[in-house]
């Protein structure tokens, strides 16, 4: 096996074990359909469906104060009440209201209340913890639906949006989500990569939960991986490290950008392209992209013509939610121009530690490992033996991994 493709595959492995598995895929599958079976038991007529990385299998283990933490799964809590004659204050409360009814789900519900959500604290498997956020709302006004329309969104796409509450110091408000039309937008990019060889992936995958599906055929959708997924997957991972390292924790971009960026940049592409090539793709138009901070805004759409997914408008960064024409997703760019910068930073430092280390020498490329999965993690999963020349005890002279 040649060295970079040895490297890759170790690099994959890693990824796949931050990786919700499928143990614990169908514990919150089970879960979170319990939460809403209770809701409705309790008399709140209401819809409960993931959102966020559960819904379009990009999840990986979050990476918090230099450590590992629990994952956080969202799902939102329709209810089935008419916008205009509630308040947001009552669709939030009236969740934790009911929640608190039952003694189970009252000792599992974290005191704090958070800006969009509730959030439920579960038992930890096979040593990993994992909470369900509950986000609260309502059906979208007719109003707000028809000004999507208006900005050139499908009807059908259009009534697809929630109204969720958000609260801010003691008031709350409504704000606009549409995660079920975005992953139908999602699935329709990522469709083509994940039917590539699919049936040999959906093997592989039946071989490590046979002790929850007795066929291939009982394997959810949701557990499966395309490149394009898994491409994901790596820049989350990366940008969580490299924003910890930094101390710029806050500063870090949602992973609604690196989602929605990385499928546009995909659309189109070769389905066969495995990983490290379509991340190598990606990373190639994160490079042009980045011309946006020195470029004149007339110069860049001349130079690049086709590069229109991170643009400026007049000053202002625009990276536009494909199923909102109403939110920009770069809006708190603008509000605070230092994201914007370090997000090329860590873009073009992504680039050199995942794509430009398979260069590196053995120990070089096995410190890089251990700085950024943990060295326990490392050696419990990586053959060390094969970087014949690693000697991950004695780092002296080595490329500052993650781009530091």
């Amino acid at each position: 096996m040649r060295k970079t493709e040895l490297r890759q595959q170790d690099i994959l492995k890693l990824i796949e074990g931050l990786d919700i598995s499928p143990t614990m895929y169908k514990n919150a599958t089970d879960k979170y359909k319990a939460v809403g079976t209770y809701l409705q038991e309790q008399g709140l007529e209401c819809d409960i469906f993931p959102q966020g990385s559960f819904s379009l299998g990009t999840v990986v283990r979050p990476y918090r104060e230099s450590k590992e933490a629990d994952y956080d799964l969202d799902f939102i809590c329709c209810l089935g009440k008419l916008k205009e004659k509630t308040t947001a204050k009552y669709v939030k409360n009236i969740i934790k209201e009911t929640l608190c009814k039952s003694e189970v789900y009252k000792e599992k519900l974290q005191n704090k209340e958070w800006d969009k959500c509730w959030t439920l604290e579960y038992a930890e498997v096979n040593g990993i913890g994992f909470n369900i956020d509950i986000v609260p709302g309502v059906a979208e006004a007719d109003d707000v639906v028809q000004s999507m329309i208006n900005a050139a969104l499908s009807r059908e796409e259009a009534e697809l949006a929630v109204a969720i509450t958000d609260k801010k110091g003691q008031n709350y408000y409504w704000c606009t989500s549409n995660s079920r039309a975005y992953k139908n937008w999602f699935e329709t990019i990522n469709n083509p990569f994940l039917n590539y060889n699919r049936e040999n992936r959906k093997k592989v995958l039946f071989e490590k939960s046979r002790t929850i599906y007795n066929s291939i055929e009982e394997i959810p959708e949701g557990l499966e991986r395309s490149s394009l997924q898994r491409v994901i997957q790596i820049l989350k991972h990366h940008r969580d490290v490299y924003y910890c390292r930094i101390k710029k924790e806050n500063l870090k971009p949602t992973s609604a950008i690196i989602t929605t960026i990385c499928a546009e940049i995909a659309y189109g592409m070769n389905p066969s392209m495995n990983v490290f090539e379509l991340l190598q793709a990606i990373a190639n138009d994160f490079e042009i992209y980045s011309y946006n901070q020195t470029l004149q805004e007339e110069d860049f759409a001349r130079q690049y013509i086709n590069k229109n997914i991170i643009r400026k408008r007049k000053g202002m960064w625009c990276i536009m939610n494909p199923v909102n024409p109403n939110d920009n997703l770069a809006d708190s760019w603008n509000d605070n121009p230092e994201k914007a910068e370090i997000f090329f930073k860590w873009v073009k430092a992504m680039k050199k530690d995942c794509l430009d280390s398979m260069k590196l020498e053995d120990n070089d490329f096995v410190a890089l490992l251990e700085n950024n999965f943990g060295r326990e993690y490392v050696k419990k999963n990586v053959k060390l033996e094969n970087y014949v020349s690693a000697v991950p005890n004695v780092i002296m002279n080595t490329p500052k991994p993650w781009g530091r």
